[in-house]
């Protein structure tokens, strides 16, 4: 079995941050992993897919665009459709999570199904860790999940299980590892966590959770939550 890798990052408006982060991602790992990116460019109103459309002639990378924003969660989805790689990475864009950790997920590989990161000392805003905290409160009595952060985006998954699912409509519009990670221990998938340092964002601000949208995002994530447990249950 060969050891190819896919990297997923879903882009919003990362005109500021995409192309250091490629960049130092690829210096990283070159010569070391058989990798390659896929990017989900959510319908940006930046330079996002200018800078990608650039770098797609220095780096392997394969960008799937769409005009208009259809959401985190249905991005993400969109890219994992398209995988093909024995190894799925899925990162964020934003620049919060240093490379080198890619390192700890790959010599991982063999040890579970999939391989997921926890913030060690998460750099986000205190209104964005209380409603994680809060989040992951509901979620444990939903689905009796033992996960330290089942929100953070930074997993490696093995072919055979991320085409296993990837036949779902996200229920939580900007909760996908939320439901990604419910979905996957349903399946009785073996799930390895490890501890990543979570560094401040450098440049823009986040795409999903400013304070004014969180009481609407509670709301709109609750009810995901029981349509997840739902689906779950009838299956």
């Amino acid at each position: 079995m060969s050891n190819s890798l896919q990297i997923l990052m879903p882009a919003q408006n990362e005109g500021k941050n995409i192309k250091n982060h490629i960049t130092k991602i690829n210096n990283i790992l070159k010569k070391k992993i058989k990798f390659s990116f896929l990017i989900c460019e959510d319908g940006s109103s930046d330079n996002t897919l200018e800078t990608l459309i650039k770098l797609k002639k220095k780096f392997k990378i394969r960008v799937l665009s769409k005009k208009e924003k259809q959401g985190y969660s249905i991005a993400v989805m969109s890219g994992i459709k398209i995988a093909n790689a024995d190894y799925l990475l899925i990162m964020d864009s934003d620049g919060q999570c240093d490379p080198r950790q890619i390192f700890k997920f790959w010599n991982l590989r063999k040890k579970a199904d999939l391989v997921v990161g926890y913030r060690i000392k998460r750099k986000d805003f205190l209104y964005r860790k209380f409603f994680s905290d809060f989040a992951k409160l509901v979620y444990g009595f939903f689905f009796k999940v033992k996960l330290k952060d089942p929100s953070f985006a930074f997993s490696l998954i093995r072919k055979d299980v991320y085409k296993s699912l990837q036949n779902f409509s996200p229920s939580m519009p900007e909760g996908f590892f939320w439901e990604y990670n419910a979905r996957a221990i349903y399946k009785g998938y073996k799930i390895l966590e490890i501890g990543i340092n979570h560094k401040k964002r450098k440049h823009g601000k986040t795409q999903i959770f400013h304070i004014w949208r969180l009481p609407k995002i509670a709301l709109i994530n609750f009810i995901g939550l029981l349509r997840v447990k739902f689906d779950l249950l009838i299956k």
